[in-house]
C-alpha cells in the first residue's frame, strides 16, 4: 500500500483489539486476546493496559477480563450527535442557499480548532475554499469566534496559546487580549463576523447553535466575496442567519425561554 511506511504496528494492534469485543464477547480474558490477535501475552498486556490508562478498555478484576471502557461510549456519542446534528440542520441549510445565494457551512469545534461537517455552496460559480472535515483556525474566522465565545476566559486563552493566532491578513487578530475583549462582543450580538480576517476578499457571518443543556455545540456561517459587499449587507442577511441558528437549536432541543447567561 502506498502509506505502508507510515503505518504504526503497535497502534493496529491496539485497533484489532478494541474490534474483538462484541456483543457476544463483551468482555475477555488477557490469553484470549493474546490469542486473538497472534501476539504473546507480555505483549497483548501491554497494549491492554495502554488501553485501560486511556478510557478505550476497562478491567474487571473480578472476572480477570477486560472490556470496552466508557470512553469509547463518549466517543460515539460525540459521532452520533454530529451526524444528528447534520440531519437536523440540512434542511434549514437548503432553505438559507436558496434565500441568501451564498455559501453556508455548519461546523464543530474539535481540539480548539473549526472543523467543518456540512456545507453548501451557491448556484453563482465563485467557490470557497473549504470542504467536509477541513478544519480552520478559531481566532480569526466567525465560526471559531462564536464557538470559542462562551467558553471560560483562562480555556480560549490555553487554546490560543496552544494553537497560535497566526497572521492571515492585515484584518487578523494576534493579541490574545484583545482576542478576548473581542469575544465578549460576540456574546452580546449573539453572533461573529469574520471582515477578511482569514482570507482576503471573504466576509462571514456565523450564529450559534445549541442544544437542550444551552450549551453551544455548533455554528453556522454564511460566507460572502467582497465584491458582492454593500452598506446594508449585514442588516439584510443578519436576522435571516439568527433566524436559521434558532431553528437549528430548536431542533436539536433547545428552548430560549429558558436560557440564562453564561458566566464567563
Amino acid at each position: 500500500m502506498k502509506y505502508d511506511a507510515y503505518r504504526i504496528k503497535s497502534i493496529e494492534k491496539a485497533m484489532h483489539m478494541l474490534e474483538l469485543f462484541s456483543a457476544n464477547q463483551p468482555e475477555l480474558s488477557l490469553g484470549e486476546l493474546s490469542k486473538a490477535l497472534g501476539v504473546h501475552k507480555s505483549t497483548a498486556y501491554r497494549i491492554a493496559v495502554t488501553l485501560v490508562e486511556s478510557g478505550l478498555l476497562r478491567w474487571n478484576p473480578g472476572k480477570a477480563t477486560y472490556g470496552l471502557g466508557l470512553k469509547i461510549l463518549n466517543l460515539s456519542s460525540s459521532l452520533m450527535n454530529s451526524l444528528e446534528l447534520r440531519t437536523q440542520a440540512r434542511p434549514y441549510l437548503e432553505k438559507l442557499v436558496s434565500e441568501v445565494n451564498e455559501t453556508v457551512h455548519l461546523a464543530v469545534l474539535d481540539q480548539g480548532e473549526v472543523v467543518y461537517i456540512d456545507k453548501l455552496e451557491a448556484v453563482r460559480g465563485i467557490r470557497i475554499f473549504s470542504d467536509i472535515g477541513k478544519r480552520a483556525p478559531c481566532h480569526c474566522t466567525a465560526l471559531g469566534k462564536v464557538l470559542l465565545s462562551e467558553l471560560p476566559r483562562e480555556k480560549v486563552r490555553a487554546i490560543l496559546e496552544r494553537k497560535g493566532m497566526k497572521c492571515y491578513t492585515p484584518n487578523t487578530i494576534t493579541s490574545v487580549e484583545e482576542f478576548l475583549d473581542h469575544l465578549e462582543q460576540v456574546r452580546q450580538n449573539g453572533y461573529a463576523l469574520d471582515l477578511e480576517e482569514h482570507e482576503p476578499l471573504v466576509y462571514c457571518i456565523a450564529v450559534p447553535i445549541r442544544d437542550y443543556s444551552h450549551q453551544i455545540i455548533a455554528t453556522l456561517s454564511m460566507t460572502m466575496i467582497i465584491r458582492d459587499f454593500s452598506e446594508n449587507i449585514f442588516e439584510q442577511f443578519i436576522p435571516v442567519m439568527l433566524e436559521a441558528g434558532a431553528n437549528i437549536s430548536r431542533d436539536m432541543g433547545y428552548v430560549a425561554e429558558q436560557a440564562e447567561s453564561s458566566p464567563v
